[in-house]
């Protein structure tokens, strides 16, 4: 017999990139039972049930971070792998990170600015997830271009999506990273930073950047965006704790097969997904479809060519390039994307 998936929904919230983790409970989403399966006719052998496994899984509050897990469960696809998965919620990367390498998690969804961290060899690249149009370079009126940043202030949460298009855009225009001033701030809080006057400009990422340009109000402007440069790619992904995947193979090949399957969905239905992901993201459904334009969703046949060609692995190493400077060691690209799983459950289900 099918077990619904269980849910455990804690809220971990970080307030800087030093300041660690912590989980604040919050209230939990009602899990939806899965259609019950058409019965198997007497003279056809039954299918053998996968052995049951419970994991933790890592999810994020946005448009990206919630739509593909909130899918799969849903849909009930955790639950014809048989998975019972118990959810945890962050807001960035970093602290996220430091609590799978800690063993509080299996599984998790980061943006394209933690990406260094899996690139320095703590947790392992598993599936592509989408390509975020959300982050923004958003600077006072008076400072109309990024070479005008020089010198300047500029609010930003270290190591995350934000940094990591303010990377690209001072690199595109002759500058780095010395060559201004970073005040680290955590992404949820950098709207309340309006009226600082000693911050000059924000690299930030959605919903926070809607309402920093809403408190601005015409003291802002936007001077770039991921879209600003089409040459670069910002991927989201999913991550693995390295340990767990290696002595779990199959536990990692049946998650990644139900969430590649929620993927496609999402891809053939993004209002409904962002219905489902409504309660765990904990923005109205309208809020979230607003939102679909910030945000590219692979189809099926979209991933079988990233993950069947190069294509995936050149934008990871492009992404690396652009955080060098964050990279410890110097693993490759090979040595932390573990591809076997995506690959199979992508020439399953899109043969």
């Amino acid at each position: 017999m099918k077990k619904l998936v269980a849910l455990t929904l804690a809220l971990a919230m970080s307030v800087s990139l030093f300041a660690g983790c912590g989980s604040t409970p919050a209230s939990t989403p009602a899990s939806t039972p899965a259609s019950t399966p058409a019965s198997t006719s007497a003279s056809e052998p039954a299918e053998a049930e996968p052995e049951e496994a419970t994991i933790n899984v890592i999810y994020h509050p946005t448009i990206g971070g919630s739509t593909a897990v909130a899918t799969a469960i849903t849909q009930g696809f955790f639950e014809e792998q048989n998975l019972n998965v118990n959810l945890q919620m962050y807001t960035s990367g970093p602290p996220e990170v430091a609590a799978m390498v800690a063993n509080q998690a299996e599984f998790g969804f980061i943006g394209s600015g933690a990406a260094w961290l899996a690139f320095s060899g703590q947790v392992d690249i598993i599936a592509l997830d989408n390509l975020a149009l959300t982050e923004q370079i958003i600077a006072r009126t008076g400072i109309s271009s990024i070479a005008d940043l020089k010198g300047k202030t500029i609010a930003v949460q270290e190591g995350a999506a934000g940094y990591t298009l303010l990377l690209v855009a001072l690199q595109e225009n002759g500058l780095t990273a010395n060559d201004v001033k970073i005040m680290n701030i955590a992404n949820d809080n950098i709207p309340s930073t309006y009226n600082d006057t000693s911050i000059d400009a924000w690299a930030v990422w959605k919903p926070a950047a809607t309402s920093l340009l809403e408190a601005l109000g015409d003291g802002g402007t936007v001077l770039a965006d991921n879209q600003t440069y089409p040459e670069y790619a910002f991927p989201s992904t999913w991550i693995a704790n390295k340990d767990y995947i290696e002595k779990n193979p199959d536990v990692a090949q049946r998650f990644v097969t139900a969430l590649t399957k929620a993927q496609i969905y999402r891809a053939e239905n993004p209002d409904q997904a962002c219905a489902y992901a409504s309660t765990y993201a904990q923005q109205a459904t309208n809020e979230l479809t607003a939102q679909l334009p910030d945000v590219v969703f692979p189809t099926g046949e979209e991933f079988k060519e990233y993950y069947t060609t190069e294509a995936f692995v050149n934008m990871l190493t492009n992404l690396r390039a652009t955080q060098a400077e964050n990279v410890e060691g110097d693993l490759t690209i090979e040595d932390i994307y573990e591809d076997t799983f995506a690959v199979a459950a992508i020439n399953e289900l899109v043969p």
